[in-house]
């Protein structure tokens, strides 16, 4: 059985013995067997970096892994959207993409991961639309045709947006989440949720983040 179709099935090969479930299991085929774009959510613990880096690590497909900030970047051993895109640091715009000198590295791209999107806005992620399209030369496919898996929590950090570029954001969107932007009206995206919290060690912990994210921490 080729890599790519395997079924896994085997507990000791995922990173810190965590225990294999059919979650898992099934959201990690689900990127690797399917041409489907996904946003992967869940609580904090429930195993979304975890997914992510094994995915990196296992797939046999070619993959670029993008964060929106430097920080996020170095966490999953990845590059920003920017610097992968060679985007200017301001309001993305169409006049503002090129297509890239070593094309043929997104030409061969098979799926883009983004982590923390919550982060990313509307306008970034239009302009990660449309550079994926000039450097494949697929004008027609959102993306170029190319697979997209978000990862993120819309409760945690929203998208930083600079008040020079709020009132254009206004103009061409309902809101600056990357959710609204325009490639979505030709895309369906699938959704799931991670539930199964891994860090049991650290339930109190989680256990605090999760109620920071439903803003429902109290006075305690």
């Amino acid at each position: 059985m080729g890599k790519r179709n395997r079924l896994l099935n085997e507990a000791n090969i995922l990173p810190g013995n965590l225990e294999l479930n059919d979650e898992f299991v099934g959201t990690f085929n689900l990127i690797e067997n399917t041409n489907d774009s996904i946003f992967i959510t869940g609580k904090a613990g429930t195993g979304k970096s975890t997914l992510l880096k094994y995915f990196k690590k296992n797939t046999a497909k070619n993959v670029a892994v993008l964060a929106p900030t430097g920080v996020a970047a170095v966490n999953i051993g990845g590059q920003t959207i920017h610097s992968f895109f060679r985007f200017p640091p301001r309001l993305i715009q169409k006049d503002n993409i090129r297509r890239r000198r070593n094309s043929e590295i997104i030409q061969k791209l098979d799926t883009v991961i983004v982590d923390e999107v919550s982060m990313v806005r509307a306008d970034l992620m239009d302009g990660i639309d449309y550079a994926l399209k000039i450097n494949r030369d697929e004008m027609k496919l959102p993306f170029g045709g190319v697979q997209m898996v978000f990862f993120g929590d819309l409760f945690q950090l929203p998208p930083v947006v600079e008040k020079e570029a709020r009132d254009i954001l206004d103009q061409r969107y309902d809101s600056p989440y990357f959710f609204k932007a325009k490639v979505f009206h030709n895309l369906k995206l699938r959704y799931v949720e991670l539930n199964k919290n891994y860090r049991q060690s650290d339930a109190q912990f989680i256990d605090l983040l999760n109620k920071i994210r439903n803003k429902t921490q109290g006075k305690e």
